[in-house]
């Protein structure tokens, strides 16, 4: 809870009592699919996960899987180096922050079956008008069913953002083992940050200009966090050159401001209108 309280929002748009995660770390030996995960989160149904907790599965080779041969696109060579080294560490903060903190984090504003609400109208104040709460979950209405097909880009939105926002915070980098003390942490924070970005542009791949459609919900999420990024100014983030010769340029400097105030009003809105049933201001 120390941790989620470092998160954009007060008390009252999260859980009322944490409900304390299930986290465990397997090899894959072998994965039926076209992609295969980092990290998994369950169950999938939100609802569920707000009263009665959820399961964390770490893909813990999956992590640190890479061609030596691959090639590192879209960074200078100085970064590239960098890539290379903190990847694996810098990722594995990354998943377990976006399962753990990320997914596990935020309260459903809702109306229960009997007619009570599970927060106050009259105290909870809307964090983004300053208002009442005007919207909320009715009884029977679930958070997959109110934001339909795009729910499920929307929150790996989110646990993404929260991914970015708390890997800069000492306590949880010292958790995996990266002390202020050795160095690395401020390589640690910053590769994890030219990874998301880095994501995004890669994530293009998966759009599909003809109908308009992304075909694969992370790799929306962080194409949304590239745009944030890019549009916060400042001189944190932009992208030189074009096509194959597109060069990322994140300044590591701008991050704990520039960057974390980017990333946090972004958690705000993705949070609220979420916890709100505001599908129509979230989307």
């Amino acid at each position: 809870t120390a941790f989620i309280s470092l998160l954009p929002w007060p008390p009252a748009f999260e859980k009322d009592s944490f409900l304390r995660p299930d986290f465990t770390s397997l090899d894959v030996v072998s994965f039926a699919s076209r992609g295969i995960p980092a990290g998994i989160n369950i169950p999938n149904y939100d609802d569920i996960r707000q009263s009665e907790g959820f399961k964390n599965v770490s893909l813990g080779n999956v992590l640190s899987v890479s061609a030596p041969t691959e090639k590192i696109t879209f960074l200078s060579e100085e970064d590239s180096e960098l890539f290379r080294a903190f990847r694996a560490k810098s990722f594995e903060v990354q998943v377990a922050i976006h399962e753990l903190l990320g997914h596990g984090s935020g309260k459903l504003l809702r109306e229960e079956a009997e007619g009570r609400l599970n927060f106050s109208i009259n105290e909870v104040v809307h964090l983004l008008t300053g208002g009442k709460i005007t919207s909320y979950y009715k009884p029977g209405q679930t958070w997959d069913a109110v934001f339909g097909p795009d729910s499920s880009s929307y929150e790996e939105c989110r646990a993404e953002a929260v991914g970015i926002f708390l890997c800069t915070v000492p306590a949880i980098l010292a958790i995996f083992g990266h002390q202020c003390a050795d160095g690395e942490v401020p390589d640690v924070v910053y590769t994890n940050w030219l990874l998301m970005v880095r994501a995004g542009v890669l994530g293009l791949e998966y759009y599909t200009p003809e109908t308009k459609a992304w075909r694969q919900a992370h790799m929306q999420a962080r194409y949304c966090i590239l745009r944030v990024l890019l549009e916060a100014g400042g001189g944190l983030l932009e992208l030189r050159g074009e096509g194959d010769a597109t060069q990322i340029f994140l300044d590591r400097s701008k991050i704990p401001t520039v960057g974390k105030e980017a990333v946090g009003q972004l958690l705000l809105k993705l949070n609220v209108y979420k916890a709100t049933a505001d599908h129509q201001e979230g989307l």
